[in-house]
C-alpha cells in the first residue's frame, strides 16, 4: 500500500474540531483558492480526511483510541457536502506513540440525531492519509482522494465488549478479580444476545488484538482473568461468585454450557485449543510467538488484505517492511 503524497488545498481541508468533546468547528468556505504557508497546516497533515456526499448531515463525528471529535454548524444547519474535512493529528500521534494500528469509527447524524451512516476502519501511521466518504450508499474508505478511487480500505467489525474489558479490568491491583467478574457478566450477556457468528467474531477479535501491538500482552492478562471468572460463572459457584463481586442483583440467565461467541473470542486470543469449536479462529498470540522464536521479529502492524488474510509488517534495520502474510482462518503464514 503506497502512502499518498498529494497536498490538499485549504478549500478541501478544514480542521474538524479544536477541542475534544467540548465544542464544534463551524465549517466555513475559504476566501482564496491558494493557501499561504501559514494558513495551511492541515494540507500536509497525515491522518483521516472525511467528505460528505449527501446534504442531510447535521453532525459528523470520529472517534478512536483515546480521542473523539464532533463537527456541526452552530445554527444546526446541514454541513456542506463535497469538501474534504481534515480530522486532525490525534490518530497519527496515537498510532506512532503506541506503535499500533488504530481502530476508528466515522459517522453522520441528521438534525434529529438519527444515525445516517457509520463505518469503522483501521488507520496506521505508515499509511499517512486515509480518505473516508459518507454517501447515501454508506461509508467507504480509500488510500486516495481521487474521484474514482476504489474503496481499498476494508471496514472492520467492532466488538465493544473487548474495549470494555480493556478499560474496566486491571491486573495486579486490589479488586482486579472483582472487576473481572463484572466484565465476565457483561461478556456472557453479550455472548447470549449477539447475532454474530463464530467466524465473524473470530476475525473481528483477531483484528482487534492485532491493533493492540505493544498493549497486547497486558490485554491478554486481563482477558485471562475474565476467562477464569467466565468459566466459574458456568458452574454452581456462579451465585456465590456474583454476590462476592457486588453483583447480587444480577440474574443468572445463562446455563452451564460454554457460550460459543465467548469461546470464539478466547480461541482467537489463544486461550483455547486452536482446533476446538466448529470454526477455530486465528491464535494471534501464538502466531506472534512463532514469528519471534523462528525469525527474531515481532509485528509492527497488520494490513487487512480481505478474506481473512493479513499482510504482516516488521521493522528490519530501521525500516518497516512487509514480512509474511497470515491466514486468520488457519493461522498459516508464509512470505
Amino acid at each position: 500500500m503506497k502512502p499518498m503524497k498529494r497536498t490538499l488545498t485549504l478549500l478541501t481541508a478544514v480542521l474538524l474540531a479544536a477541542a475534544l468533546m467540548t465544542g464544534c468547528t463551524k465549517l466555513t468556505e475559504a476566501k482564496d483558492n491558494t493557501p499561504s504557508a501559514t494558513d495551511a497546516p492541515a494540507e500536509t497533515g497525515d491522518g483521516v480526511y472525511v467528505k460528505l456526499e449527501r446534504d442531510d448531515v447535521a453532525s459528523l463525528y470520529i472517534h478512536g483510541g483515546s480521542f473523539s471529535k464532533v463537527c456541526e454548524n452552530a445554527d444546526g444547519s446541514p454541513l456542506k457536502a463535497g469538501e474534504w474535512i481534515y480530522t486532525g493529528e490525534d490518530i497519527v500521534e496515537i498510532s506512532k506513540k503506541d506503535n499500533c494500528s488504530v481502530v476508528f469509527t466515522v459517522g453522520a447524524t441528521a438534525a434529529d440525531d438519527t444515525l445516517l451512516a457509520e463505518g469503522t476502519f483501521l488507520y496506521d501511521a505508515v499509511q499517512e492519509k486515509l480518505y473516508v466518504t459518507i454517501s447515501a450508499d454508506g461509508v467507504t474508505c480509500s488510500t486516495s482522494d481521487a474521484a474514482d478511487a476504489p474503496a481499498d480500505v476494508p471496514p472492520v467489525l467492532t466488538l465493544p465488549v473487548l474495549d470494555e474489558i480493556d478499560t474496566s479490568v486491571m491486573v495486579g491491583v486490589s479488586g482486579s478479580s472483582l472487576s473481572a467478574v463484572q466484565a465476565a457478566v457483561s461478556l456472557l450477556n453479550w455472548g447470549t444476545d449477539t447475532g454474530l457468528g463464530a467466524d465473524e467474531i473470530g476475525d473481528a477479535t483477531s483484528t482487534w488484538l492485532a491493533s493492540k501491538n505493544d498493549g497486547l500482552t497486558e490485554f491478554l492478562q486481563k482477558l485471562e482473568l475474565v476467562d477464569e471468572a467466565y468459566q466459574k460463572l458456568l458452574t454452581d459457584e456462579a451465585r456465590e461468585l456474583l454476590d462476592s463481586a457486588g453483583c447480587a442483583d444480577v440474574e443468572i440467565t445463562w446455563g452451564s454450557e460454554p457460550v460459543e461467541p465467548v469461546e470464539a473470542i478466547m480461541r482467537s486470543a489463544g486461550l483455547r485449543d486452536a482446533d476446538s469449536g466448529d470454526d477455530a479462529a486465528w491464535d494471534v498470540a501464538g502466531f506472534e510467538k512463532s514469528l519471534l522464536e523462528n525469525y527474531g521479529v515481532t509485528p509492527h502492524h497488520y494490513e487487512d488484505l480481505g478474506d481473512g488474510v493479513y499482510q504482516v509488517y516488521v521493522e528490519i534495520d530501521g525500516e518497516i517492511v512487509p514480512f509474511v502474510t497470515v491466514d486468520s482462518a488457519t493461522g498459516d503464514y508464509h512470505g
